[in-house]
């Protein structure tokens, strides 16, 4: 019956001969990967061991895999490295090593045994002295504030990391010096069963005597105010995370901001608010996080993603309105175990109006700048960068700190890369004054070589000589990475 049937559908006796020996084939091929299936490793148990104060939730939260789980033999190394290097991203742990044994081998040549993830807990508890810089960076400070050491902030921090052993932070500060400052905030990584959303609690006041009015030939004028605070912030909100998997995050943020500044600091730069003696503006946002990196504080391989829109100004009382939108990708590869390289691109867009001073995107805050441009600030509501480093290890060095009373101090590890850099830029600005031109609606160019230092507890340490198309060059220093 089965033979008529495909006579009627393919009358030609050749069609007929080339579809009985296609489907031949791949029944041979179906029966031969059945005979010759690759060998499976099952986790009988997944094991933590050097939890102390940490939930043993929130490890087996970041594991790749579940107990009892059928893995490809060759897929267990990437498996077992993934989980480790997630547990060890939490920033909850020296280290975090995994180990597999009970180790068994069936008549089908599947393989079962024990995975065994240690680990060394943190110091969480930290009441520290605050001794920070007021200027954007080390740079300015250095070079055009002359190492004033009154543009100091001095206080006392109170952080307490892993809270309840649920990776909950606390973090209470108290400010004086040249910014007297306020903050507040409290992190719940997950308040569900599933740990997948998470909230954060903030508030912040701060006030100056000195302020940044406005810029001039990219670089900011402060101007003080001897009778009262020139400027006070205040803001207060709160942020809704999501976390369906391991790698990618969402964030809704929802803030309330007030500024005010005194008639000394308006008639410096009335467009300070445009006209206005104080800025009040609701701010919501909403961000997209995409985390494949094997290390967080500095990568060498895998991705990392951001998208985020802003607006800002949502209630008819505001009177700062504005949308804005930022992407930016960073990709880490690992040529050899001593050669890496890393390219990071970062785009921000913002309404092209007329923005008041505070308010305007800028370029040179928070570690966005071209290298070699570091002591300058540049506005636009159109800017982009890119950075690309090559990173060559040339020190990887362990060392055991026996004299330390507590043993969270004890192992010290201390990478060094050599890193030779190009990097590249542009803001655009309709509304450039013209002792700002030079910087800005131009391409931006910067090259150079430099020291990286990456130790324990987060710490990065970067040493750089830059030049710029623009003529510039010095030697910068940074403790944040790169890329």
């Amino acid at each position: 019956m089965c033979g008529l049937k495909i006579q009627r559908l393919f009358p030609n006796k050749e069609i007929r001969l080339i579809c009985r020996l296609v489907f031949c084939a791949v029944l041979f091929q179906f029966c031969l990967s059945g005979v010759y299936a690759q060998s499976v490793f099952i986790p009988t148990k997944i094991i933590f061991k050097g939890l102390k104060r940490t939930k043993l939730s929130i490890v087996q939260r970041e594991v790749v895999f579940k107990q009892r789980e059928r893995i490809l033999i060759d897929d267990t190394s990437t498996f077992f490295h993934k989980s480790e290097r997630n547990i060890f991203n939490t920033r909850l742990f020296n280290f975090c090593r995994y180990s597999v044994d009970s180790i068994k081998t069936d008549s089908t040549g599947n393989v079962t045994g024990h995975v065994t993830f240690s680990v060394s807990e943190r110091w969480y508890t930290f009441p520290t002295p605050i001794f920070e810089l007021a200027d954007r960076n080390f740079n300015e400070w250095w070079y055009d504030r002359k190492a004033d050491i009154r543009r100091v902030n001095i206080g006392m921090r109170f952080v307490q990391r892993n809270v309840r052993g649920r990776n909950e932070d606390l973090t209470l500060s108290v400010q004086g010096g040249f910014t007297k400052r306020f903050d507040f905030a409290y992190a719940f990584p997950y308040l569900d069963k599933n740990q997948v959303f998470g909230l954060r609690l903030r508030a912040s006041f701060a006030n100056n005597k000195d302020v940044a009015v406005r810029s001039e030939g990219n670089r900011l004028v402060f101007k003080r105010d001897e009778k009262s605070f020139g400027r006070e912030r205040m803001s207060a909100g709160f942020q809704i995370s999501a976390r369906r998997n391991i790698y990618d995050y969402h964030y809704f943020d929802l803030n309330y901001n007030f500024n005010r500044i005194t008639d000394t600091i308006f008639f410096q730069n009335p467009n300070y608010f445009l006209g206005y003696g104080f800025q009040r503006y609701t701010e919501i946002r909403y961000s997209f996080v995409s985390d494949h990196r094997n290390f967080r504080n500095f990568a060498t391989t895998g991705y990392l993603a951001n998208v985020g829109i802003t607006r800002y100004g949502l209630l008819p009382v505001d009177n700062f309105t504005l949308w804005s939108a930022r992407i930016s990708a960073s990709k880490y590869h690992s040529v050899r175990s001593w050669l890496f390289l890393a390219s990071k691109i970062d785009f921000e867009w913002s309404q092209n109006k007329k923005q008041p001073y505070l308010g305007t995107r800028v370029m040179g805050f928070e570690n966005r700048f071209v290298r070699g441009y570091e002591r300058y600030v540049i506005e636009g509501n159109v800017n982009v960068y890119m950075r690309n480093t090559v990173r060559f290890k040339f020190l990887s060095r362990k060392y055991e700190a026996h004299w330390s009373p507590l043993q969270q101090f004890r192992h010290i590890p201390v990478d060094l890369y050599f890193s030779p850099f190009i990097d590249a830029g542009y803001i655009h600005n309709s509304f450039i004054p013209p002792e700002n031109r030079r910087l800005a609606n131009t391409a931006l160019l910067g090259y150079g070589v430099g020291i990286n230092m990456v130790t324990f507890y987060d710490v990065v340490f970067r040493a750089e000589y830059s030049l710029t198309r623009h003529g510039d060059h010095g030697l910068y220093f940074s403790f944040l990475s790169d890329i």
